[in-house]
């Protein structure tokens, strides 16, 4: 499972660095939230226990590489107000792009078979 620490979160308000980081920090919320609902429900229709490890492993490294990739992607603002923005505003992207990918493999997973859960 996916869980960020933003303690508390910012309000999101477009007008403010904070407000912008805020709402940033909303978007990754509901993208994490949404890619835990995808996982538990691949996790679910997988054949096995090996295919269900496999995919355990998988996240664990996507999160890992999430992390690097936008470290790198926000390092061009280091010490300044719009690192945390950029940080963040990558973590929402790259939440986007795990959710579809999950889609793709569950549709592959799921081809021909019947009585299957809609995926989130």
């Amino acid at each position: 499972m996916i869980t960020e620490n933003f303690n508390p979160p910012f309000a999101c308000n477009q007008k403010s660095n904070l407000g912008v980081q805020g709402c940033a920090e909303r978007q990754v919320d509901s993208g994490d939230t949404r890619i835990n609902a995808e996982v538990k429900l691949l996790f679910r229709v997988l054949y096995d226990n090996a295919s269900r490890r496999a995919l355990v492993t998988a996240e664990y490294a996507w999160l890992a590489y999430r992390g690097a990739d936008c470290t790198s992607q926000s390092d061009e603002y280091e010490g300044g107000s719009q690192q945390p923005i950029a940080y963040l505003q990558c973590l929402a992207v790259d939440d986007r792009s795990r959710s579809a990918d999950l889609k793709g493999f569950y549709e592959a997973l799921t081809a021909g078979r019947h009585n299957v859960a809609a995926f989130p």
